[in-house]
């Protein structure tokens, strides 16, 4: 069994690093170089992606604290003030997802950049981007699982040994970003390289909540007996799999017509 730790700072002389702040900026500067590297490929304007970045950054905070503030209404709306203290934690990742999706079609529109092309460059980057900011989860020790006889589950305080959800989450992002770095030059329509991402991670991510904790009054809300991010991993699987459909008709079509001419 693996011992129960919190790493949540690092103390050098007068200066405290927060680890979870530290991951989640490491997590950002990776994906970013990734992104870079994506778009000299393409030759799409770098500058133009490093603008998008911010956009897209502003719109993942928001949409995740906002989501995580309506799903946990009961308790924010007699701490109001509580809304904006992000640094105590409390984000939903299909929240930053929205968010940052909503934000960065903004700047696309604006720009002329094309959505889907640049939804393509972003997806290698959005899992590697999962893989370092979920370590920080599990240094900080903020996702409970559910109980578990497993040799890997965390031995917690109360005596419990639990499944290691953010690891999980960590490695489930890692293998997307290892699948999607080793084909994404052999896909040749635009959009379904963030599609087949969107695919993955929700039908994943569906699963792998059922090993959250539900035991405790500190577990995530859960309605009808799944967490949010269930319910809208379905929708998301379900919407991703007409979009895939799609985009392999009209990827057959634009093959025959080739062929034809």
């Amino acid at each position: 069994m693996l011992p129960y730790k919190v790493y949540s700072q690092i103390a050098l002389g007068p200066i405290t690093i927060y680890t979870w702040g530290l991951l989640a900026s490491v997590a950002f500067i990776v994906a970013m170089i990734v992104a870079l590297k994506e778009a000299k490929r393409k030759k799409i304007d770098e500058n133009k992606v490093l603008n998008l970045a911010v956009f897209i950054i502003i719109g993942a905070f928001l949409g995740a604290r906002i989501l995580y503030v309506a799903i946990s209404w009961s308790y924010y709306q007699d701490n109001l003030l509580e809304i904006p203290m992000i640094w105590e934690g409390g984000w939903v990742f299909y929240g930053g997802v929205f968010g940052a999706l909503f934000f960065g079609w903004l700047y696309i529109k604006k720009s002329g950049l094309c959505f889907w092309k640049i939804a393509d460059l972003v997806a290698p980057s959005v899992a590697i981007g999962i893989f370092f900011g979920r370590i920080g989860c599990s240094l900080i020790n903020d996702h409970i699982g559910s109980l578990t006889n497993l040799p890997w589950g965390i031995y917690y305080i109360d005596g419990t040994v639990r499944h290691p959800v953010a690891e999980y989450l960590s490695l489930n992002g890692l293998a997307i970003f290892i699948f999607l770095w080793s084909v994404r030059k052999r896909i040749k329509t635009d959009g379904l390289l963030f599609i087949i991402f969107l695919l993955w991670y929700s039908f994943v991510r569906f699963f792998l909540d059922f090993t959250r904790c539900y035991d405790l009054y500190i577990c995530d809300p859960h309605f009808y007996g799944w967490t949010v991010s269930q319910w809208i991993s379905i929708g998301v699987f379900g919407v991703s799999l007409a979009f895939f459909c799609h985009l392999i008709k009209k990827s057959s079509v634009d093959s025959k017509l080739h062929l034809e001419l």
